[in-house]
């Protein structure tokens, strides 16, 4: 099993202070050697930043970072979801759903959909 790092809250407010870093984390971590389509083999991408999808340039297969993800086509933003998941895995104790939706100030309508 995967050794977990240790974050506390100031150093993980510090590492993803923004949308463009959980993103940036998502995206090494879904393509740790960089964008590779396995279907065409092809390590070529277009960005298409209004939907924040990667687009093949062989087969025009469109990538999210989300993809197959808790996140997948959500309408919370990144931050809310990192910040989600940095509470649940660090209180011992669990956190309920209404606790953490006043944690992070998310709307029913973001939750929702």
């Amino acid at each position: 099993m995967a050794k977990q790092e240790a974050i506390n809250f100031v150093d993980f407010i510090k590492r993803f202070p923004n949308e463009n870093a959980c993103r940036r984390y998502l995206y090494k971590i879904r393509w740790p050697e960089g964008y590779r389509r396995p279907m065409c083999n092809n390590d070529r991408y277009y960005l298409l930043s209004k939907y924040q999808l990667y687009q093949c340039t062989s087969c025009s297969y469109q990538a999210s970072v989300t993809a197959g993800t808790v996140m997948h086509k959500t309408r919370v933003p990144l931050v809310k979801w990192f910040l989600a998941l940095f509470l649940v895995a660090t209180d011992k104790r669990g956190c309920s759903a209404l606790t953490l939706q006043r944690h992070i100030d998310a709307t029913s309508a973001e939750l929702t959909g």
